[in-house]
C-alpha cells in the first residue's frame, strides 16, 4: 500500500492496515528499522501510555529543551561569525 509523505514527515496510515495491526484512538506505532527496511508494530492506547518514559534508561541527564535551544543558537551565531570574517 502507498502513503504519501507530507511537508512535515507525516504519514497516514491506511484504515486497513490500521485495523490488521489493531491500532485504534490513542495508540501508538512503533517503527523497527532493519537492513534498510522499515518494519511497524501496532501498540494500543493502553500500551502506547505504558511507553511513555520507557527510553529513560538510555538518557545520560536530563537537558531542559530551552537550555539546548540556547546553545544551539550559540553555535550558529558562532559560525555565523566565522564566515563574516573569512571574507
Amino acid at each position: 500500500m502507498y502513503a504519501k509523505v507530507s511537508k512535515k514527515g507525516q504519514i497516514t496510515i491506511p484504515k486497513p492496515i490500521r485495523k490488521k495491526l489493531k491500532i485504534e484512538k490513542d495508540g501508538a506505532v512503533l517503527f523497527l528499522v532493519e537492513d534498510n527496511e522499515i518494519k511497524l508494530k501496532g501498540v494500543p492506547g493502553v500500551q502506547s501510555k505504558q511507553l511513555a518514559g520507557s527510553l529513560k534508561k538510555y538518557a545520560k541527564e536530563y537537558v531542559p529543551l530551552k537550555k539546548i535551544r540556547k546553545k544551539i543558537q550559540g553555535e550558529i551565531a558562532n559560525e555565523t561569525a566565522a564566515e563574516g570574517l573569512s571574507d
